[in-house]
């Protein structure tokens, strides 16, 4: 692989249009195209608003996006400062092997070190090749932790449940 002069910023409302084609990028490759349904108007209200939920970094090769790195501040009870959660690393396959994931990585390492934070955190999908990148990075993995799930009908069903009369016994 030959050397590419690429640098990482962080993400601008002008780069909301990359950030949507490598999130849909991301998603093709996971087999959650569907699930995809945020518009420019959802990113700019909730990645750059005044109530901003997520943090965006990008990649860049002659001013063209080719990764990406979205993160967000969770509050973990007990834990002293946020936590950074690691939503989204992606580098479009062409630049993959150069050192770009790292370095959107590291980026995202600097932030929850500025934000005090005493952990990044990430869920990846068990059939992920990216694992590897990911210890080689320093994660570890959690091997008496699972991710659950609750979506579609049984989310509403639970949902549902919250609007039914409470009667208290005694």
């Amino acid at each position: 692989m030959r050397p590419v002069s690429f640098r990482v910023r962080a993400a601008q409302p002008t780069d909301i249009p990359a950030l949507m084609r490598l999130k849909r990028l991301l998603a093709l490759g996971e087999d959650s195209l569907p699930a995809v349904r945020a518009t420019e108007a959802d990113w700019l209200r909730d990645g750059f608003g005044a109530d901003a939920g997520f943090t965006a970094f990008v990649a860049e090769i002659a001013d063209t996006v080719i990764g990406m790195a979205t993160c967000n501040r969770r509050t973990i009870t007990g834990w002293i400062g946020p936590v950074l959660f690691l939503q989204d690393l992606f580098v479009e396959p062409a630049y993959r092997e150069r050192g770009i994931a790292g370095a959107l990585l590291a980026r995202v390492a600097a932030l929850a070190c500025e934000l005090g934070s005493p952990i990044v955190e990430l869920t990846v999908r068990a059939d992920n090749p990216a694992q590897k990148f990911y210890l080689r990075s320093g994660f570890q993995a959690v091997p008496q932790c699972l991710t659950y799930v609750l979506s579609g009908s049984a989310l509403e069903a639970l949902a549902a449940q919250d609007q039914k009369p409470l009667s208290l016994a005694g």
